[in-house]
């Protein structure tokens, strides 16, 4: 019977370490210290979904605790977190500038405005441990997102992660060391920020999905329009999020197109935001916002289904895109008044409300494809409906 417990607890114990096998000392057992986190806090976050996906820049970790090489800490930790995120998908864009030292926080906010982002991401380390492969290793990462545009915190999350130095445990026949981690910060820094990326999984949409591009009514209508089930494809049959006392406070934000298909929960159990929306050909004079009217009936579409039953006070985001031709400051001015012209046609001729329209302009900075050749330059230069959730969502 012992010879049975002891196979399988060496068994099991082997399955994910190494082993020094031997004639005639212990056979030694070594498995890799794991990382020991609190549980993660969130004590603030936006209410409902976040409808396009958003721009980031990310700002060097602010180490607060006393240390003679704040610059170099810093540079690690954001390096480190900024991979893990950058792995998640979480933005289309995540800018991380390095060798920036902490200047407050207006001036982190002008720097994420002039780069054009919808986000201002600071990590803070209040406290940090390095025992190497010698003793305990520990960090605290407190990370606050802002909406760059109005200056509002969205997000404050908070948690600690642990690698603790374990001595050997001796079961007589064979003996089992804990290893320790010669980079612990980077297994714990990794660790806490895959954690902090499930909550904005659930809040942010995949920004690599892609919409129907409709060029006729039906078309538009299909795109836009729950289906015959009722079930919806705008994350209406998806659970309310807690909801926290504010807005989101975002602006909208650069979205890529997508075909919406059914939420799916990754490996870390994060639910991504449904949203249906369309990609529309919509014409418009030469370098101007002028819209042509041979695509009044892809926007008569657009207004017939925004005035149905099923879409009546759905607030929509418009997007406009251009193609790559031209300065960038320029296409982006160019396309925000490609939107507003969109809205003002469907205020104009349907009577939409426009408190319920919002515009944002991406500029030339999503395109559909390479551009290669005149199709594809109008394929890019289109016109991004959104629908946001309902408002009990």
């Amino acid at each position: 019977m012992k010879k049975i417990i002891f196979s399988a607890l060496l068994l099991m114990l082997t399955a994910c370490s190494h082993v020094d096998l031997s004639l005639t000392d212990q056979i030694k057992v070594y498995t890799d210290a794991p990382v020991r986190k609190s549980a993660l806090q969130v004590s603030l976050h936006p209410r409902g979904r976040q409808v396009s996906p958003l721009t980031a820049y990310f700002h060097p970790f602010v180490i607060q605790q006393e240390n003679r090489d704040h610059a170099a800490l810093s540079s690690s930790f954001s390096g480190i977190f900024f991979n893990a995120w950058t792995e998640e998908r979480l933005f289309t864009t995540m800018e991380l500038e390095s060798g920036s030292g902490y200047q407050g926080l207006s001036s982190a906010m002008n720097t994420a405005r002039r780069r054009g982002a919808d986000l201002l991401i600071i990590g803070k380390v209040p406290y940090f441990y390095d025992g190497h492969t010698l003793d305990d290793s520990a960090v605290t990462l407190e990370v606050d997102i802002y909406a760059a545009g109005s200056g509002q915190l969205l997000w404050t999350m908070l948690q600690s992660g642990r690698i603790e130095k374990r001595d050997p445990d001796d079961y007589v026949y064979f003996v089992h060391e804990t290893r320790m981690n010669d980079a612990p910060f980077n297994k714990i820094i990794r660790a806490i920020a895959k954690d902090m990326a499930i909550p904005l999984k659930a809040w942010l949409p995949d920004p690599e999905a892609r919409y129907q591009y409709a060029t006729t009514p039906e078309e538009v209508k299909q795109g836009l329009l729950p289906a015959p089930d009722g079930a919806g494809t705008d994350g209406s049959d998806l659970p309310p999020e807690p909801g926290a006392p504010q807005g989101t406070g975002a602006a909208p934000a650069p979205g890529a197109s997508g075909t919406p298909a059914a939420p799916a929960a990754g490996e870390d159990g994060a639910t991504r935001p449904q949203i249906s929306g369309v990609d529309l050909d919509i014409l418009f004079d030469f370098d101007k916002a002028v819209i042509q009217q041979q695509s009044y009936p892809l926007l008569d579409a657009l207004g017939e289904s925004l005035s149905s039953p099923q879409l009546r006070g759905r607030e929509i985001v418009i997007g406009g895109h251009t193609d790559a031709a031209g300065d960038a400051q320029y296409n982006l001015d160019l396309s925000r008044r490609r939107a507003d012209a969109v809205k003002t046609y469907l205020v104009d001729r349907w009577k939409a409300d426009p408190a319920l329209i919002k515009t944002v302009g991406y500029g030339k900075t999503r395109p559909l494809t390479a551009g290669t050749t005149d199709g594809d330059q109008q394929r890019n230069r289109r016109v991004e409906i959104r629908l946001a959730p309902p408002a009990n969502q």
